[in-house]
């Protein structure tokens, strides 16, 4: 039975990035996912589908930007660096970086697919992981699994070719000559659909539903992205559980809104089909009202939906619908069982500030957990914008010293801490002081 300082378990984003960050330093490591090769949302690729963040926040680049597995190394490697630079944009496609993120896999020996593990146990090394095939021990483990679609009540047993998730939107039937869709959601995803829609010179009729009081654009600008960087993150930890709820709440349009560029380009197109081609009843944007129910009518499909405001009721026939409606992390018996154990507050397991569970009783090992602390840790730990310094932090607790600093880089507005420590304020520049008061504030 081999024995491995960390077992990653589940192969997407977040934990590609600890396999890669983990290669260079030392550490015995092995990541097993259960599907065949890399797959990162293939039913969400659409033609139009950007990153919505900088492509330098890769697997790698903001802990170590002279790692071989960086995104400006996969296009150099490519020759297509002078390319990329001299397109209008400093983005990517969601495509280009699926694809990135696919040559990564391919290069870490650690990573190894079509190995499903079905059960993880406690042991006197660490923790016993079992697939089909074998056993390991794990010194440690880091959960990332991922996420599943959300799927209303009302819609789940309706599921189907003309009833499916926006995650598995390009998987289904082509939309045929006049049919009418509804698009539930009015995030991201569900823009980005519906800019391929209105794409389609056959389509029927576009009905978009959200229980949002408007199309919101994510607020991406500058000072908002301070939210997005390592210091902020460790002073997010230090606020009290209810802080953190209540900031993530009032947060939630710097990650889960629509891009503002694609906020107009759909615009512009609603305006162009429906006004320059005449196609006045092509789409209706219905904000404010919640799905409420979905019926079989004639092989086609009865929609409830209700008011936010009023509670008033009414009801809409389509042939299609595609539930923007969002994700949840992903539910898995051995990790209830190993979550079972930890200290809770208010709901939730306690978490250490490097992305450990702490349990009631001391384990042996130590199990990190991927994209399953919005609360505890903030929206950045579920956003790819940390997910370097993220699996830095974990790779580091893991040899016990810092392989990888603790803090990549200094930012301009990093003095949150110095508020907490009055005797470091004097060294603060003025634009510094107002900015960190008015996010304690």
């Amino acid at each position: 039975m081999q024995t491995f300082d960390l077992v990653g378990i589940g192969v997407g984003p977040f934990n590609l990035s600890l396999a890669a960050l983990a290669e260079p330093t030392g550490m015995k490591s092995l990541f097993l996912e259960k599907n065949a090769e890399f797959s990162w949302h293939p039913g969400l690729m659409l033609p139009n589908g950007s990153l919505q963040v900088s492509p330098l926040k890769d697997c790698v680049t903001l802990a170590d930007p002279t790692s071989p597995y960086s995104f400006l190394n996969y296009l150099a490697l490519h020759q297509r660096l002078y390319s990329f630079i001299n397109k209008h944009g400093a983005n990517t496609s969601r495509r280009e970086f699926a694809d990135y993120y696919r040559w990564v896999a391919q290069q870490l020996a650690s990573v190894r697919f079509g190995e499903e593990v079905v059960d993880v146990t406690p042991c006197d090394d660490g923790f016993y992981v079992s697939t089909p095939a074998q056993r390991y021990i794990a010194r440690s483990i880091a959960l990332g699994i991922g996420i599943e679609p959300h799927i209303p009540d009302c819609a789940r047993q309706w599921l189907g070719s003309t009833v499916c998730h926006a995650a598995h939107f390009l998987e289904q039937p082509e939309i045929a000559y006049g049919e009418r869709v509804m698009v539930v959601g009015g995030g991201q995803s569900g823009a980005e659909i519906v800019e391929h829609l209105l794409g389609m010179p056959d389509i029927g009729q576009i009905t978009w539903i959200t229980s949002r009081g408007n199309l919101f654009a994510m607020d991406e600008s500058s000072f908002v992205n301070e939210s997005y960087l390592p210091s902020y993150s460790q002073y997010f930890q230090s606020l009290p559980l209810g802080r953190r709820r209540a900031i993530v709440s009032d947060e939630k349009l710097t990650s889960d809104g629509i891009s503002a560029a694609l906020s107009n380009r759909i615009y512009e197109l609603m305006y162009e089909r429906c006004h320059v081609e005449g196609r006045s009843d092509l789409i209706r944007v219905v904000s404010n009202v919640a799905m409420t129910a979905i019926a079989p009518v004639k092989q086609r499909w009865k929609v409830l939906m209700q008011s936010q405001a009023t509670g008033n009721e009414r009801d809409m026939t389509v042939d299609r619908i595609v539930l923007a409606t969002g994700f949840r992390p992903r539910r898995s018996p051995f990790i209830d069982k190993i979550i079972q154990h930890a200290r809770m507050e208010d709901g939730l397991p306690v978490m250490r500030d490097d992305y450990s569970v702490e349990f009631k009783q001391p384990m042996r090992g130590k199990v990190y957990l991927q994209n399953r602390s919005r609360i505890q840790h903030g929206l950045q730990s579920v956003n790819l914008s940390l997910v370097a310094y993220r699996s830095s932090r974990i790779v580091n607790s893991v040899l016990g010293r810092n392989f990888y600093p603790e803090v990549p880089d200094s930012q301009l507005l990093n003095q949150l801490e110095s508020f907490r420590e009055p005797s470091k304020a004097v060294n603060l520049r003025p634009l510094e002081v107002v900015c960190a008061s008015a996010k304690l504030a």
